[in-house]
Order: structure tokens, then C-alpha cells, then sequence
């Protein structure tokens, strides 16, 4: 007879725990620093699960609208705890961070797929990517591993032409005859506010990276493995930003 399954075994505690084992240093900061990142990306997943499905109820022939907001309210619940992990890295002293800063060499939070893949997944085409903006062998190992014609990010760009998008989802709802005003407005709300805090993610990691590293942020070279500062990289990414429903964002303002 099998053992019962234990809460420890079933969220896999001692793998969580071995998670931050792979310092570079041994100054006692580097783990909150591994853990906040592995925290973006665990809730990135989660959103990237959840807007997948979200897209499929929305494209449902009826579309299936309550249930698709319900699920955009849980999306920008966990965008927003994501979020948060800023909040936890702005207490880190610039000297502490300086410590272990020179092992990330060609390490940046700008090097993350699944954030890409949620652009992706909310309306950003595969022409539209922008990797290859920014210099550095950082970004180019992350072009190497993520990008060419059997890379992650190009399958999946091609595959929303098929599956559809979080645009073209809601754009697939609208034009649908006889539907509620006030399902509509609701689903608005809730895009909109997603759209909102993608749109900010760039910003928050800029007042993040700026809060602790104070003058390093624009006189030294960033982690992504070029010459720019981290106010330089970090300014293009957030250039390179889109907004995926301003116009209805505009709609519900006139509205109001």
C-alpha cells in the first residue's frame, strides 16, 4: 500500500529548497535575489497557463465571456503579485547587490521568455520582437537558445495565428451580435488593467534596478553583457514596450 501523499511531497518542499542552491557567491543576498526572480517566473507561468485559456473561452463559438473575465481577474491578481517581487528587491543595499553583481555577467532579467511569450500570447507578432535590439552576448545566447526557426518564441508567434491572441480574442467577442453591454464592459475592465500592468513592467524593473544600484545604474555597464549601462538596456526595453488595448482603454474613459 502506497504511503498517503504528504503536504510536503505534493508542493515538492525539498526541490523549492534546492531551488536557490545555485549561488555564485557566498554573500547571504544572492538567494533573495535568485528567489525573487524564480518568483516572476513561477507566476509567469501561471499567467501564461491562464491567458491560454482565457483566449480559448473567449473564441468559443458562443464565446464563453463571464467565465473568460473571471479568469483575466485571476491573470492580473497574479501579474500583480509578480509585480510585487520589485518591492522586495529595493530593500537590497546597492553594496550588498555590488557584492555578487560581478558573477551575473550576461545574466538580465531582460533575458526572459516567458515574459516574451505573454506578450506574445496578449497581441505582440513575431515580427515585432525586439531581442535583437539590445547588444550584448547575454542577449545573443538568449537569441541563440530562444529564437531560429525551431525556437520557443517563432513557434509560438506563429502558433497565435492559429490559436488567436488575447486581442484577437476580445476583438472575436465584439463582433459577435446580441451580446450583454455589461459582460463586454466587464471584460473591458479587466483587459484593460492587464494591459496596464504589462505595460508597467519594464518601468517597475527600471525604478527597482535604479533604486539599488544608484549611480552604477548609469555609470557602469549593465549584466546583459555589453557596454550600456543598466539605464541604457533597461531604457530600450521599455521603448520597445506595446499597448494592446489603449483604444479601449480610450472607450472606457469616454464612457465614464
Amino acid at each position: 500500500m502506497s504511503s498517503p501523499l504528504t503536504y510536503w511531497d505534493y508542493i515538492k518542499l525539498d526541490v523549492i529548497h534546492d531551488l536557490q542552491t545555485n549561488v555564485q557567491t557566498d554573500h547571504y543576498d544572492e538567494v533573495m535575489f535568485i528567489a525573487i526572480h524564480q518568483h516572476f517566473e513561477l507566476w509567469f507561468a501561471q499567467v501564461m497557463r491562464n491567458l491560454d485559456e482565457v483566449i480559448r473561452r473567449l473564441t468559443n463559438d458562443p464565446p464563453d465571456i463571464r467565465a473568460g473575465t473571471a479568469l483575466m481577474i485571476r491573470v492580473n491578481c497574479e501579474f500583480a503579485l509578480a509585480t510585487q517581487g520589485f518591492e522586495v528587491m529595493k530593500t537590497l543595499a546597492r553594496e550588498s547587490f555590488l557584492a555578487f553583481r560581478g558573477a551575473l555577467q550576461g545574466t538580465s532579467g531582460l533575458q526572459s521568455a516567458q515574459l516574451t511569450i505573454i506578450e506574445l500570447l496578449t497581441g505582440r507578432r513575431e515580427d515585432e520582437m525586439y531581442h535583437e535590439k539590445i547588444s550584448g552576448s547575454g542577449m545573443e545566447e538568449f537569441m541563440s537558445k530562444y529564437y531560429g526557426p525551431q525556437g520557443v518564441l517563432p513557434r509560438i508567434a506563429r502558433e497565435r495565428l492559429h490559436k488567436g491572441t488575447l486581442r484577437s480574442a476580445y476583438d472575436h467577442v465584439t463582433a459577435q451580435p446580441g451580446i450583454a453591454p455589461e459582460d463586454v464592459r466587464a471584460l473591458q475592465q479587466q483587459l484593460v488593467h492587464f494591459d496596464e500592468q504589462l505595460a508597467g513592467w519594464r518601468p517597475k524593473h527600471y525604478e527597482a534596478a535604479a533604486t539599488v544600484l544608484g549611480r552604477d545604474f548609469t555609470e557602469t555597464a549593465g549584466t546583459v553583457g555589453n557596454h550600456q549601462s543598466c539605464h541604457e538596456n533597461l531604457t530600450t526595453a521599455m521603448s520597445l514596450t506595446h499597448r494592446y488595448f489603449e483604444d479601449v482603454a480610450a472607450q472606457l474613459k469616454s464612457q465614464d
